[in-house]
C-alpha cells in the first residue's frame, strides 16, 4: 500500500481535486458559464480516465510477465 503523502501527490488525485474546486466555484459564483465548467470538468475526467487506463495496462503487463516467467521456470512432468 502506498503512503498517504504519495497518494496526495498523485496526478489523478490532483486532477480530481481541481475538478472539485471548479465545481465548488460554480456554487459560489453562479454566473460562471456552464460551458466553461463542463469543459474543465470533462478534461479533468478524461485525464483521470486516461491515467487509470495506463496504470491498468502497466499492471496487466506486469502480471503477464510474471505468469510467463513462472510458467517458463517450472519443470514439465510427463
Amino acid at each position: 500500500m502506498r503512503p498517504l503523502l504519495e497518494r496526495l501527490k498523485s496526478r489523478k488525485f490532483l486532477m480530481a481535486l481541481a475538478a472539485a474546486i471548479v465545481a465548488g466555484l460554480k456554487a459560489y459564483y453562479p454566473d460562471i458559464p456552464d460551458e466553461a465548467v463542463n469543459t474543465v470538468l470533462m478534461a479533468c475526467m478524461g485525464y483521470v480516465a486516461a491515467e487509470a487506463a495506463v496504470d491498468a495496462a502497466a499492471q496487466l503487463a506486469k502480471w503477464v510477465a510474471e505468469k510467463k516467467n513462472a510458467s517458463g521456470n517450472t519443470p514439465v512432468q510427463n
